[in-house]
């Protein structure tokens, strides 16, 4: 006896705090072609929150003759949060086109592992009687004109027909603009690129020009030495990258000594230097014979030196 007690508590605990799965009609009678809601309901326990539900899945009927007209979203609701209770619900909008007794089977909810369902329920249809013995049957009237004014008409294209026209008049707006702007649009100058000429063949052709005008034998020793060892200094900086325009004598020797010149060319390089300084500024006079020298020289040097390069920056 205790023992059959015991199950009936089980049976009625389950059923007043387990799961519930509930299918009710706002009306079980209406006729051909009237709409009816359908609401699904399933109250279930989900305390952490993780718990999968296997919604049912309805297609164009939910029974044979029963067409669902549109359906809600299936959707979660808490109830009671210190218990976890949810309560997920769907409403289907039905129909019936035929006369007659239909019924709603019960629907399969899944939570887990577990399979609930739902109550069934009928549903009676009735036709619309038409009363002809009362009512007299007319024949259909005959077409007949209405009047159309062209103004209506209009009315009525331009209503049809607006957007197109307005893509037309974008594009002739978009077409007009596009010539606005290349009329004022300035004109590109395509600038012819830069003729780079080698350090070695600006400075040959100093050199050379000082040889055959034979400006060593000029009096004028001071302004031979300034040309000459500008020269020089001019070739050190486009090729070697020494800012020797910029330099005093001795801070292009130190500079000399990371060049990658050999040492005879540093030695002469020194020399023709510190001499040009001294004619400079020590008003020391060279004789004809070293000015010539220290001329092929330099021309010498700038031969074993020189670097071929490209002569534009295109190529």
């Amino acid at each position: 006896m205790k023992q059959l007690v015991f199950i009936l508590f089980l049976f009625l605990s389950s059923l007043i705090f387990g799961q519930k799965a509930t299918l009710s009609l706002d009306k079980n009678t209406f006729r051909i072609g009237e709409q009816a809601t359908v609401s699904i309901q399933f109250e279930y326990e989900n305390p952490n929150g993780n718990a999968l539900v296997i919604w049912p899945n309805f297609n164009e009927e939910i029974s044979p003759g029963v067409e669902i007209v549109k359906r809600t979203l299936d959707e979660d609701r808490l109830i009671d949060s210190a218990d976890g209770r949810y309560l997920r619900s769907q409403k289907l909008t039905i129909t019936v086109f035929e006369e007659g007794e239909y019924s709603i089977p019960k629907q399969e909810i899944r939570l887990g592992d577990s399979s609930y369902f739902t109550n069934s329920t009928l549903l009676s249809i009735s036709t619309v009687e038409v009363d002809t013995a009362s009512k007299k049957l007319y024949d259909l009237k005959p077409i007949y004109e209405v009047n159309y004014p062209f103004s209506e008409r209009s009315k009525d294209w331009l209503h049809e027909n607006w957007m197109w026209l307005a893509i037309i008049l974008i594009l002739i707006l978009g077409f007009f603009g596009w010539r606005f702007y290349q009329k004022r649009k300035p004109i590109e100058v395509v600038e012819e690129p830069e003729i780079i000429i080698p350090a070695h063949i600006l400075a040959l052709e100093k050199l050379e020009q000082l040889l055959q005008q034979e400006e060593w034998k000029s009096p004028e020793k001071k302004t031979y030495y300034s040309v000459l060892t500008d020269t020089i200094r001019t070739y050190l900086e486009n090729r070697f990258e020494i800012y020797a325009m910029e330099q005093t004598t001795r801070e292009i020797i130190n500079d000399l000594k990371n060049a990658s010149i050999s040492e005879d060319d540093k030695l002469y390089l020194r020399k023709i230097l510190r001499e040009a300084d001294m004619v400079k500024f020590a008003k020391f006079l060279p004789s004809d014979e070293d000015a010539f020298t220290y001329l092929n020289n330099s021309i010498d040097f700038v031969k074993r030196t020189k670097k071929e390069e490209a002569r534009s920056n295109g190529h």
